[in-house]
């Protein structure tokens, strides 16, 4: 992504999404105009030190609603690692965010993409949730 993507969502109600890069003036930038957080995370990587440092950044700004997105679930081979490799990330991103914090799984992407059906169960979940409106204080 090259800039901010604006989408249309309802008669009142737009979109804006911005890709944050991995370093920390970047990251402080978005976390001060950020509504609504979609922390990307590597399923077969983990957690980074980075995201760590976003979070602590976003509750100084206010903290918004922050949503997790897991990926690259398909690299796993055995049903039984995926399954304790996703109890691990949901019990850290909940320690982190809060208990209950919303997450998905994306599975894979195919053709360089990711699959349809994962991708609008998160946009109808975006286009429901219910932030702030406005300029005010958060």
């Amino acid at each position: 992504i090259t800039g901010p993507i604006t989408v249309v969502t309802g008669k009142s109600k737009r979109i804006t999404l911005m890709e944050c890069p991995n370093d920390t003036s970047s990251m402080l930038d978005c976390a001060k105009i950020a509504d609504l957080v979609l922390l990307c995370v590597d399923a077969k990587f983990g957690f980074e030190m980075e995201t760590f440092e976003f979070l602590n950044m976003l509750q100084v700004a206010g903290f918004p609603k922050v949503m997790g997105v897991f990926t690259h679930l398909d690299e796993f081979h055995t049903t039984k690692n995926l399954r304790k490799t996703k109890k691990l990330l949901k019990q850290r991103f909940w320690t982190e965010i809060y208990d209950g914090a919303k997450m998905f799984y994306f599975s894979g992407i195919v053709n360089g993409k990711y699959l349809k059906n994962e991708v609008k169960q998160l946009s109808l979940f975006i286009s429901r949730v219910k932030v702030r409106i406005g300029f005010g204080p958060k």
